[in-house]
């Protein structure tokens, strides 16, 4: 069985962040970095694949400020999110078409 894989999507420029599969758990933070405004995450690593000093498994870090992170991470900048936008179709939900089902009731 294979752990999450997981990755960071920023919501202000179509860039994602792939993080390396050594990350067990990532859980985002409430606290902001004041000058970027990017949050905190703290990550944990697998036992035993962690790049931490000392054998650590647990880091809490920004990541446009963290270059170990930075240096085991996979960037791509790009239009990945504005390809998959627009595939058409009628879209799910919205009940059942609403519209044309017989000509209701005269009295």
């Amino acid at each position: 069985h294979f752990g999450p894989k997981w990755r960071l999507v920023s919501t202000r420029d179509p860039t994602t962040i792939h993080l390396p599969k050594s990350i067990d758990k990532v859980t985002i933070l409430n606290k902001k970095d004041e000058v970027l405004g990017c949050r905190f995450m703290k990550i944990e690593f697998k036992a035993g694949e962690s790049p931490l000093e000392g054998g650590e498994t647990k880091h809490t870090c920004c990541f446009p400020k963290d270059e170990m992170i930075q240096g085991i991470s996979r960037v791509y900048h790009g239009s990945e999110r504005t390809k998959a936008a627009g595939r058409g179709g009628r879209g799910r939900g919205r009940g059942r078409g609403g519209r044309g089902r017989g000509r209701g009731r005269r009295s």
